[in-house]
């Protein structure tokens, strides 16, 4: 049980390291050219978050000998290590980490191409998340695998670009932060929705029935549900009454819109941290 509780510990920090990476790619990749100040500040975020997020990657490897053996002399058993590293763990594994690598030495620099190889380095940690777990062992594992491919990236956008919204906010000129806000807002429109409608879906093919809500894993999500629906609350808030009020020069309108964002970046780590509990602990049909 000690092991478990640092593997989902471990996990969550891992998932949100790499979705910091991830979204901090995608959002230089956006609205790197509407960034007067705060561009290398962004990148450097990006880019820390990628290698601690790797190394992190490489610790969360180690670990699983020990807990499927439940001894920490598991770490040392070198047929463990042969049969980890040709399963679906082990590529998603090095697809993770090869992917966080990417995306750290890609962000070091500002230029176009560097940008194009951070999102074949996001690419890949979202493809990884394939491999393994309760999609991977699905009938439909290949329907399942796109949606939560395209559920991952979606969420790395959002939780991703947050952390550079809030320093922009905080660096950029009230002219340059409102025109940016509103682009981030026309975007982030068409693509946050999707993190519910690909959830949704795989709901729909993981869970056996409506009964399963009431299960330890169902409630989990259930959690997910709720907190989505007030990070939606506060994401409305940003676009329909802050976003423009900064646009019109409002300084306190500003203000007000950082901290929503810093509270948006908290509820979706407490999101990850779930999702790790559930997807370590629990299973659909339990």
């Amino acid at each position: 049980m000690p092991l478990d509780s640092a593997v989902v510990a471990l996990r969550a920090v891992i998932f949100v390291l790499l979705m910091q990476g991830v979204g901090a790619a995608l959002f230089l990749f956006l609205f790197g050219g509407r960034l007067a100040v705060c561009g290398d500040a962004v990148r450097r975020l990006g880019s820390a978050a990628a290698a601690t997020g790797a190394a992190l990657v490489i610790a969360r490897y180690l670990l699983e000998p020990a807990r499927m053996t439940g001894t920490l002399s598991g770490v040392l058993d070198g047929s463990m290590h042969g049969f980890l590293l040709s399963s679906n763990f082990g590529h998603a594994q090095f697809m993770r980490l090869a992917g966080a690598a990417i995306i750290a030495l890609a962000l070091s620099g500002s230029s176009r191409i560097r940008q194009r190889l951070a999102l074949a380095g996001a690419l890949l940690i979202a493809v990884s998340f394939s491999f393994m777990g309760h999609t991977a062992a699905s009938d439909q594992r290949w329907l399942l695998g796109g949606l939560l491919g395209l559920h991952v990236l979606a969420a790395a956008f959002w939780f991703g670009s947050l952390i550079p919204l809030y320093i922009a906010c905080g660096r950029e000129s009230l002219s340059d932060s409102g025109p940016l806000i509103e682009r981030f807002s026309l975007v982030a429109v068409r693509i946050v929705p999707l993190i519910f409608l690909a959830g949704v879906g795989m709901a729909i093919f993981l869970l056996p029935s409506l009964g399963s809500l009431v299960s330890p894993y169902g409630l989990l999500l259930i959690v997910k549900v709720l907190v989505f629906a007030v990070l939606m609350g506060l994401a409305c808030l940003n676009k329909f009454r802050l976003g423009p009020a900064v646009a019109s020069g409002h300084l306190p309108s500003l203000v007000f819109l950082r901290r929503c964002v810093a509270m948006e970046v908290w509820l979706i780590a407490a999101v990850l941290t779930v999702t790790a509990a559930m997807t370590t602990l629990y299973s659909p049909e339990s």
